[in-house]
Formats: C-alpha cells, structure tokens, sequence
C-alpha cells in the first residue's frame, strides 16, 4: 500500500491520516478483514489509531464500535474520519489507556479487537509518541489481559494481531487467566517465508486451537488470491 499518503481510499470510506500516527497498513487491515462474525456486536477496540479497523468492523455489520487510544491525535484522527464515513453515529472514539478504560467499565462487550503496540525489549524509536504507539511500554500483555477480565463478556471473545513472540507469550499469560486462544492464524509474506504475524481469536471456553495459515503474496509476488479474497470489501483494486 502506498506510503506518504495522506488518506487511504477504501471501497464504503476512506482513512485520513494526516496527524502523526500509524498509518493503515497490513496488519491493521487483515484485523478487521479477518475478525470472526463482527455483525450486531457492541465492539472495543483497543489502540484505534486512524480508527481503519473500527470502521471495517462497522462495514461487516457491527452494532457499534466503541475506540479509545492513549494519543490525543490519534482519537482526534479517528473521530474526524468516523465523522466522514456512513456509520459516524455508531462509532464513539475516546481517549484513554485500556487499563483506566477497564477499570471504570460497565459494559460486558461481545468483542474487543486489537493491533497492539507489542515490540517488548525491541530498540525504541528517539521519537516518544512512536515509541508509545509501537512498544508496549503504556500497555503491558499482564495488563491486557487484566483488563479483558473486566469488560469482555463470558461468552465474547477477544480478537488481535501480534508479532510472533509477543503472540505466544500473550497466549499463554492469557490461558493462565481462563482466555484461551481456539482460532491461529500464521501470517507470513510469502510461501517459504517466515511467519511475522499471529491472528488470533481467544474465548474462556477450553479448546484446541484451529490452526491455518495466510500468504499476503504468491511466490511470483503478486498478492495472493487468499489474501485478496479475505480484504476484497475493502481494497478498491481487489
């Protein structure tokens, strides 16, 4: 996707992303491509960013998103392009950290989605607001669980992107807590490439996990008909 950018034009809306903040990318959009029967759910999603995954939730059907994030100009971003697309009225962004969030919730969602900023022990960046968008610094994996505990429903579910040894450390602090991942999905760039990414699916049922995998291009490096048809409703040339 192109870099530079300062909006990404999606089929139903388009992203602005002119603030300093992450701008749409892969694993943002295989996160709201890929998460399980979003439709007719209340949704939280944790570190909304430019709000892209809210808003591709909000296109497959959901009920209603509610997105915070720690950056004030990511809320700020979020909410302007809420505001611009069909659902502005089912979309509430806040700004918060998840564990204050958490703390004061009154709602059981049926889902909580998230890209989070997981590079633990990964070399910082000299600039402070990319390190608390991209390093887990602000949000700890024992504190995301700890606040899962708090507002996702019993019988909801809890949906996430994770580099790889982030993902499996989360995995098990999360089964410890009663949260057990029963859906994986292995990303990797290419057939023979390394996995980079985990989509993962957790509910507090016990189960064995149902393991796949997703190529995001072909070996001639076209991306692959796998991967165009999970984000055909979304990308204008798929």
């Amino acid at each position: 996707m192109p870099r530079g950018s300062d909006y990404f034009r999606f089929k139903q809306f388009v992203v602005y992303q002119q603030r300093d903040v992450m701008r749409v990318n892969t694993d943002g959009v295989l996160l709201g491509a890929w998460t399980p029967a979003p439709e007719g759910h209340r949704i939280l999603e944790v570190g909304t960013g430019t709000g892209v995954v809210a808003l591709q939730l909000l296109q497959r059907g959901a009920h209603s998103v509610d997105a915070i994030d720690i950056d004030l100009q990511a809320c700020e971003q979020a909410r302007a392009n809420a505001d611009l697309s069909p659902w502005a009225h089912q979309m509430q962004v806040i700004q918060t950290s998840f564990q204050e969030y958490a703390e004061q919730c009154d709602v059981a969602y049926d889902l909580v989605v998230s890209n989070p900023p997981y590079y633990v022990g990964a070399l910082p960046s000299p600039n402070a607001r990319r390190n608390v968008m991209r390093h887990a610094d602000t949000l700890p994996l024992e504190d995301l669980v700890a606040g899962l505990t708090l507002c996702l429903a019993r019988t909801g579910r809890f949906v996430a992107i994770f580099p790889i040894a982030e993902g499996s450390q989360f995995i098990a602090l999360a089964a410890q807590a009663g949260l057990y991942c029963c859906q994986q999905v292995q990303v990797a760039d290419q057939p023979m490439k390394r996995t980079k990414r985990l989509l993962c699916e957790f509910a507090y049922e016990k189960c064995t996990p149902k393991l796949s995998e997703i190529f995001i291009h072909d070996s001639s490096g076209e991306f692959s008909q796998e991967y165009k048809a999970l984000t055909q409703s979304f990308y204008l040339d798929f």
